[in-house]
């Protein structure tokens, strides 16, 4: 009975590295770039909004800040500057997928979310702070 327990277990746990290991991030593939009409629309929902600096943040935003996205990794692009953060998907289906992602002792989930097969939107255990981000695939990230 022991031999038939342990031998379950394992089955169970190796069919679940496998599913996380083959999860499909193509719809998230590519670079990414702030949409600023999408994301002021959905910044006015935060509680953080604020009319007087919110639209000038965000437009200093787009001309500096990408965010593209490999097999393995989420890596964040500031002018010359690149954060790359390694990945490990633990869920996806056609329009969302959830990663962990570390950064030193850190780590946190951050979820991503397809809009109308365009847009993208992600959400992280660790902060709020993009929360209302709206980001749309640029033509560099065009596959």
């Amino acid at each position: 009975m022991h031999k038939f327990i342990l031998t379950a277990v394992i089955i169970v746990l190796w069919c679940g590295a496998t599913t996380a290991d083959e999860l499909n991030m193509a719809v998230f593939k590519g670079v990414w770039a702030v949409h600023y009409d999408r994301t002021m629309e959905e910044g006015k929902k935060s509680p953080k909004y604020d009319e007087e600096r919110m639209p000038a943040m965000i437009r200093g935003m787009m001309s500096k800040m990408k965010i593209k996205m490999t097999d393995s990794e989420m890596i964040y692009l500031r002018g010359t500057k690149e954060i790359k953060l390694p990945y490990t998907a633990t869920s996806a289906d056609a329009d969302s997928a959830s990663v962990v992602v570390k950064q030193g002792e850190n780590e946190a989930t951050i979820t991503f979310t397809l809009i109308d097969n365009t847009y993208m939107n992600f959400k992280s255990s660790g902060s709020d702070d993009m929360d209302y981000y709206v980001w749309q695939r640029t033509a560099e990230g065009a596959e």
